[in-house]
């Protein structure tokens, strides 16, 4: 699939000129030279060959359709935030971001759809631009959750509004500081991605020109844009879930749900994957044992779990809609304004029905 799924392993990256040098150099790692001159593989196993039809065939379908739910859900959520007469609190400004970071990913999402079905045939510069652009919008939407359970935490467990004091300033400090990072993070895509042709497969893709910052980078994934977040978002709401279930408050409890589910789907999305690169990185690094069926067993894996992790980018417009009053509310409410009065009567009775808790939710979980 892409760079970020299937780099380059030592094996892949032997070309012609790299044998020459092996066969001349006997301080190499690989030694191809043996007592009767037959070839001999210092690690007892010939590179083993990679069968991609299963990526040629998954991965284009799966990112297209991903491409067409992403673009539409977010894009539906960004305008329904928009289309607020009101300042936007600070809970719906990380979601705005989170939108659009969500979007900016999926545009991604048809380059490495050819890249998966033939090979990349948008150059060096386009690779670097994508490789970058997709990993910053993933760190995006991981920090982005982490700074609304922070916030949430904060409000509901300590009773302090971080934002309240000049709160659109401290907003969009919060928010560049998270696009900063998410940049920073992005570097080395901007340096070492390339469009490498790989001699043994005869096809070009955008990879990692240098198998050490591949393993760097799949480790700052881990850390920076999963495990981090992830424990902070639990500890926040292991926090407000424990103060609210004490004050015995459904209603408050339903002021949360959104972001609680959202997190929960982030975790079910997100993991299996993690776990999977963390296995190949292991592997690539001599740490597990390999052999040809396990290295095929992980790249069916690797493809399977990158598609669900691509998918909570689609997820989150849904779980707004199915679990979000506020928010069904508000789309009800923008719909009227693009012409369809027919809602009108429903967006009133939706009002009437949840007007015994929408303060408690402005208060608790503005905006959902």
């Amino acid at each position: 699939m892409l760079w970020w799924g299937k780099e380059m392993n030592e094996w892949q990256v032997l070309h012609a000129s790299d044998l020459d040098f092996l066969l001349e150099n006997s301080s190499s790692p690989y030694d191809y030279s043996g007592d009767n001159n037959e070839s001999e593989y210092c690690c007892g196993t010939p590179p083993c060959s990679q069968d991609f039809t299963f990526d040629r065939t998954f991965l284009p379908v799966l990112y297209s359709l991903l491409f067409i739910l992403g673009l539409l859900g977010n894009g539906a959520v960004a305008a329904v935030l928009l289309s607020q007469k009101a300042a936007l609190s600070s809970t719906d400004t990380f979601l705005l971001h989170l939108a659009v970071a969500d979007m900016l990913l999926v545009l991604t999402l048809p380059l490495w759809a050819v890249d998966a079905a033939v090979q990349w045939v948008f150059g060096s510069g386009l690779c670097k631009v994508a490789g970058a652009l997709f990993n910053i919008n993933f760190y995006a939407g991981a920090l982005l959750l982490a700074c609304i359970s922070f916030d949430r935490y904060l409000s509901i467990v300590h009773a302090t509004q971080l934002y309240r004091r000049r709160p659109q300033a401290r907003v969009t400090l919060t928010c560049v500081t998270v696009w900063g990072l998410c940049l920073l993070f992005a570097l080395p895509d901007f340096i070492f991605l390339a469009a490498n042709h790989d001699e043994r497969l005869s096809a070009t893709h955008c990879q990692y020109s240098i198998q050490q910052v591949g393993h760097t980078a799949r480790a700052l994934q881990l850390v920076a844009g999963f495990l981090l977040p992830l424990l902070v978002m639990a500890y926040c709401y292991a926090r407000i879930l424990a103060v609210l279930l004490l004050s015995r408050g459904q209603r408050r409890l339903r002021a949360i749900r959104v972001v609680v589910v959202v997190v929960v789907a982030f975790t079910i999305c997100w993991t299996p994957y993690h776990l999977v690169v963390l296995v190949d990185t292991l592997m690539n690094m001599g740490a597990l044992a390999r052999n040809c069926s396990q290295e095929n067993h992980v790249d069916v894996a690797k493809s399977i779990t990158s598609g669900l992790g691509y998918m909570h980018c689609c997820l989150n417009p849904l779980l707004y809609a199915f679990v979000g009053v506020k928010f069904r509310e508000r789309m009800w409410q923008l719909l009227i304004r693009l012409g369809c009065p027919e809602q009108r009567e429903h967006v009133r009775q939706l009002s009437r029905r949840d007007s015994s808790w929408s303060e408690t939710t402005e208060a608790s979980y503005s905006g959902l």
